[in-house]
Order: C-alpha cells, then structure tokens, then sequence
C-alpha cells in the first residue's frame, strides 16, 4: 500500500487536553508525593527516612504552588516548618560535603581539610524515634488536607498558569548576594520538580528537569560553603591562623566558580521568554489563561 501524505488542508490538528485532564494529574501526583513521604518513614534507617522525607517534601510544595488560593499556600507553610524540624543533622552533612566540593575542585590543601573536620566534631545521629513521629502527624494531615479540600482545587487549578508563574520567578532570580543565590535555588529547586511532573504526566519536560536538577546542585554547593562559613568561624583559636587564612580563601574562590557556572548554566536554561515556554507548555498541558 502506498502512503499518501495528507494535503495541509485535510490535516486534523489533535485538540488541546482540556484543562481539567491536568488538573486530575496534578491532583494525583500530590497524593503520590505523600505516599512517597510513607514509604520514607517506612525506612529503617533514620538518616534514609530524613533524606528521602525531605526531598519528597520539597517536591509536595513545589507541585501545591501550582494551587492558587490560601488552602495550598498554608499547607505549604506547614510543610516547610516541618522539613525545619527534621533538619537535625543537615548543618553537619552541608559543611563536610563542602568541604569535599572544595578538596575536589582543587581550593583546599588535605592538612586544612582535616583541621577543619576535627573542629566540626562528629556527626550529630538523627533522633528516628522523634522524626518519625512528626512524619507520621504530618501524612495525616496532608492526607486530610488533599481529601478535604486540595485535590478538588487542584482539579479546577488552571496547571499552565502556575508552570508559567513559576519559569518566571526562577528565570528572574537575583544572584547579586549569598542571600540572592539561596533564594535562586529555591526557585530553580520549584521549577525543576515541576518539570518532572510535567514529564511524568504529560511526557514533556525530562530534559530541562535534569538540567535545573544540575543548576540546583551548583546552587546548593554554593550553599554549603556559606553554612560552612559560621561554623568555622565559630571554632575560634582551634584553627591555626594561617588555616583559617587558607580556608577563608578556598571558600571565596570556590563560591566565585560556583556562581560563575550557576550563572552560565541559568542564562542557558531561562533564555527562552516566559511566553514562549508558556506556548510550549499549552501545546501538551492545555491552555492557560494568562
């Protein structure tokens, strides 16, 4: 059989999903981010519990950004305060782990990388017991607050608009002050888990999820160096001179790269405008109203 190409004018363009097929995906995909907060507390490990707790918190707040109205925004809140206390520990892992980024990008002698380690002292073990507990208080109220009244609006939620809103804020994200380059992350941290929903619901977005996913590492490397910062100085006499010297220095030029190639990497991933991700965005979410 041949195959006859259709003419231009007999081609039928596949309509929009309307817009409620997003939000049913949304809706779903919320609950599942809870259900992946279970099965962290499932976990024996409380370190594995907190890890993965965290992060899947952190996705459940960028997809309820996706929600206008109070109801999400205070679920929001309560979700950040807590993944607040379930921090224990984090201060410990973000200093060393920047400390690693520095001895492997070459910044810090192996003597200063030991010195500084001993003044940070040991690991603080994470309280499973009491973490556990506060998981637990928290998947019911999530559960309850998605069956009462966040999955109805996030059903009705127009899903493009919020991606939009989103893109926006992390392509307009400061990156002048230390304070600037957190508040970066998190916004790239929202669009980043925002673009694996958009893939996992829609097929379309894997490839900019990865990407972000890469900006979010240089951002949060970043950030470890200035939790870093206060705890070192907080050590006092317990570093020699010349250490503390040397390690001042290690993190200024560290943190110099790092926002160097967090820049380049952000102009390369936002230079679209927001109008035209928002037009990639309706051809497989549905339209948007803005």
């Amino acid at each position: 059989m041949l195959d006859v190409a259709t003419p231009d004018a007999e081609r039928v363009t596949p309509p929009l999903p309307p817009p409620r097929a997003a939000g049913d995906a949304l809706a779903d995909a919320l609950a599942a981010t809870i259900e992946t907060v279970a099965a962290a507390v499932a976990d024996p490990d409380p370190v594995e519990m907190v890890h993965d707790a965290r992060k899947a918190m952190k996705q459940y707040r960028a997809l309820l950004r996706l929600i206008p109205g109070e109801d999400a925004k205070a679920e929001r809140r309560r979700t950040a305060e807590v993944a607040r206390q379930l921090s224990g520990a984090r201060d410990q892992v973000a200093a060393r782990d920047a400390l690693d980024v520095m001895a492997k990008g070459g910044f810090l002698l192996a003597c200063d990388q030991t010195d500084a380690e001993g003044v940070l002292g040991e690991d603080t073990a994470e309280d499973g017991g009491e973490h556990r507990a506060t998981l637990g208080g928290f998947l019911v109220s999530a559960r309850a607050a998605l069956a009462d009244t966040l999955a109805a609006q996030a059903r009705e939620a127009d899903v493009t608009k919020g991606l939009v809103k989103a893109y926006r804020q992390a392509r307009r994200a400061p990156f002048d002050t230390p304070e600037d380059m957190h508040e970066a992350r998190k916004r790239v941290v929202t669009h980043r888990y925002q673009m694996s929903f958009l893939a996992e619901a829609f097929g379309h977005g894997a490839k900019r999820a990865r990407a972000a996913q890469r900006l979010r590492d240089l951002l949060g490397a970043y950030q470890d160096i200035e939790t870093l910062r206060p705890m070192l100085d907080a050590a006092g006499d317990a570093l020699a001179e010349g250490t503390r010297e040397r390690l001042g220095l290690a993190m200024d030029r560290a943190q110099k790269r790092l926002r160097k190639r967090a820049l380049r990497q952000h102009a390369a991933l936002f230079r679209r405008s927001a109008k035209a991700f928002r037009d990639s965005c309706r051809e497989r979410v549905g339209a948007a109203s803005n």
